[in-house]
């Protein structure tokens, strides 16, 4: 792996010296498993952005902010990156996209013994649905009329109320609610009804960013893929593909 490594990177290796200099700024969540302060475990996407701006021989520096706040912050300002970011059709024309990361399932989920939520119709007949403040599925609730929707600024806190009773059922991704409820200690697995989106998780910046080259991170992103870096990051925190 070390020898691939090596390779990719000095084909690379004069593209990335534009950017050795010029440490970036993220803006991003405490959203785990995505991004967290946490030095431990700081997140899947941020340890797979750390390793580009390694190929790059440059660093990122992170703000945390709400989901909502970093992206209005980001629409506003310029050489900013943010992450994990779903690529959807009103958000086209406001950002930068960088380069895919992963894809997600958007589904309903309840509580352990529960029965599966398969549908909008079903979701709306309970009293509460929580949903993840800032996203596009929690957009998607009020645009479909829903009139029970509780958001929530982090998805431990969704799992937290979905294993409580406070909440009916979760609209929400089904590795982020996985990966909640093990890092809370629930050994019980939730309920998962049909999966309705498939979504693209892109990196992404500002849209006036004169200072990023996408080629770059894009071939960076390259580099892990083919020497094993981006899968040995995701088996640490989801187990092997």
């Amino acid at each position: 792996m070390r020898l691939i490594r090596a390779a990719i990177l000095g084909l690379i290796s004069a593209v990335a010296l534009s950017a050795s200099c010029l440490a970036q700024t993220a803006v991003v969540a405490e959203n785990p498993p995505w991004s967290s302060k946490s030095p431990e475990h700081p997140g899947f996407c941020i340890e797979v952005v750390n390793e580009m701006a390694k190929v790059l021989k440059t660093k990122v520096n992170y703000e945390f902010v709400s989901w909502p706040d970093a992206q209005q912050k980001v629409i506003a300002g310029q050489n900013l990156l943010i992450f994990p970011l779903a690529r959807v059709p009103d958000r086209e024309a406001k950002y930068l996209w960088m380069q895919k990361l992963f894809n997600i399932h958007v589904v309903f989920a309840t509580a352990p013994g529960k029965a599966p939520v398969d549908s909008f119709d079903e979701a709306k007949k309970l009293p509460t649905v929580a949903v993840l403040q800032g996203t596009p599925w929690a957009t998607e609730l009020v645009t479909n009329g829903f009139t029970n929707v509780k958001t929530y600024v982090s998805t431990p806190a969704i799992v937290a109320a979905i294993m409580s009773g406070e909440v009916g059922a979760a609209y929400s991704t089904s590795i982020e609610l996985d990966y909640a409820r093990r890092i809370g200690g629930y050994k019980d697995v939730l309920v998962y009804g049909k999966e309705l989106h498939t979504l693209d998780q892109y990196l992404a910046a500002s849209k006036e960013s004169s200072s990023i080259t996408v080629k770059e991170w894009q071939d960076a992103f390259d580099v892990l893929q083919q020497d094993g870096t981006f899968d040995r990051i995701y088996a640490s925190y989801f187990g092997a593909k």
